[in-house]
């Protein structure tokens, strides 16, 4: 088991509770595609030889989308289910788990105009709001074909980083991977200038079954972007200290400290 998974698990062991197991959803939106997405991505900025590949999804609504990492989602609607501890924690420990990459979840045009961001912080989670229309994009005339769609290229500027996005006129949705929208058709391919995040179009298409794009009703901590990037910090700045609650030696401890310190190219460099 990964160390900081091992350290995730035993807090959340730790804070189990009958509230955990009554867990409330508010419905926002039936969802009438799935988008899929690969994603590669270079975690450590010092190691460009280790590349991770994660998959992710976009559920979209007829007004609002969501996006989130394919295992985290398996994970969410598989646990809504149980109705024991113990029913948690065998499937939490499970090696043969699909392991989560990313706990994020990002709601676009909810509420109306936002973007809505949540994500755990063990053991809290947190949400903030920002504006929807985020990127001021440059389309040129370049066009290419990706996952069979022509189409057609933009670029902008966005959390520090340079981006090349190709959206694709005949899939009619202003949206895209991550917190990207704001394109006439739907991005099938976007990339930094320094291929540190790829995300490209795996597939699209109507879900087998009724599929509903839902938030958990909980009470976050309601924060901003700037400070949620600051918890988080807080949180790399104290992983010793957390291996230790967590009942790790002195090795894990330093094994989660190494680990922590290869995480140092997130997505967004800029946090305002």
């Amino acid at each position: 088991m990964r160390f900081l998974t091992f350290i995730t698990l035993v807090l959340l062991v730790n804070n189990l509770n009958a509230q955990f197991l009554d867990l409330k959803y508010e419905d926002i939106e039936p969802g009438v595609m799935i988008a899929s997405y690969s994603l590669k991505y270079q975690r450590d900025s010092t190691n460009p030889n280790n590349i991770r590949n994660s998959s992710m999804m976009l559920l979209l609504g007829r007004t609002i989308s969501k996006f989130v990492n394919s295992a985290y989602y398996i994970s969410d609607t598989t646990t809504r289910k149980f109705t024991t501890e113990k029913q948690i924690i065998d499937y939490m420990s499970n090696p043969q788990r699909q392991p989560v990459a990313f706990t994020y979840q990002i709601f676009k045009n909810y509420p109306e105009g936002k973007i809505t961001f949540t994500d755990v912080i063990p053991s809290d989670t947190y949400k903030y709001e920002e504006d929807l229309n985020l990127f001021e994009w440059n389309i040129t005339s370049d066009t290419g074909t990706f996952c069979n769609y022509k189409a057609q290229k933009a670029t902008c500027e966005f959390g520090g980083r340079s981006w090349i996005a190709w959206f694709s006129p005949d899939i009619p949705y202003s949206d895209g991977p991550y917190k990207f929208n704001g394109l006439p058709g739907l991005i099938v391919k976007v990339y930094d200038t320094r291929n540190h995040y790829v995300f490209e179009l795996i597939s699209i298409g109507k879900p087998e079954k009724s599929l509903m794009i839902d938030i958990e009703d909980k009470d976050y901590i309601v924060t901003t972007k700037q400070e949620f990037f600051q918890a988080q910090d807080s949180f790399r700045e104290d992983i010793v200290n957390r291996a230790r609650e967590a009942g790790g030696d002195n090795q894990m401890q330093q094994t989660a400290a190494k680990s922590m310190a290869q995480r140092n190219n997130p997505i967004e460099l800029k946090r305002k």
